[in-house]
């Protein structure tokens, strides 16, 4: 992220098509600057630049380290979809860490400064 809290903002596209004829405007959804460990859906959506459906999916596939919490004094009632933040950037961490040398060449691909025109390394 890049140290700035993220919504996702209402306007005319983001109305949805209510019970008849009515239109309502979906919730603005905020994402904090330092998100908890545990994220909903819509959260995680934001976190990873992914739609909240794609999430679901991905959970439903057991791509995501995530789980449902209900309330327990209602047997058989709604179930949220929460997903480990920190478990998942501690993946994102070990997959750095594993990946081939290869990998890591993109790093030396890349500098800081401007190579001018016409300008090559050549050895000769």
């Amino acid at each position: 992220m890049n140290g700035q809290a993220q919504n996702i903002v209402d306007d005319e596209t983001d109305l949805m098509p209510h019970e008849g004829t009515e239109r309502t405007k979906r919730k603005q959804v905020n994402i904090s600057e330092k998100p908890a460990n545990l994220l909903s859906k819509e959260g995680f959506a934001l976190y990873v630049g992914k739609t909240p459906a794609a999430v679901v999916a991905m959970a439903k596939a057991g791509k995501l380290p995530a789980f449902y919490m209900a309330d327990p004094l209602k047997a058989g009632g709604y179930a949220e979809l929460w997903i480990n933040r920190k478990e998942w950037d501690k993946y994102a961490d070990q997959l750095v860490e594993d990946a081939p040398d290869e990998w890591h060449g993109w790093k030396d691909r890349i500098s800081s400064g401007k190579q001018s025109r016409g300008q090559t390394s050549r050895k000769g």
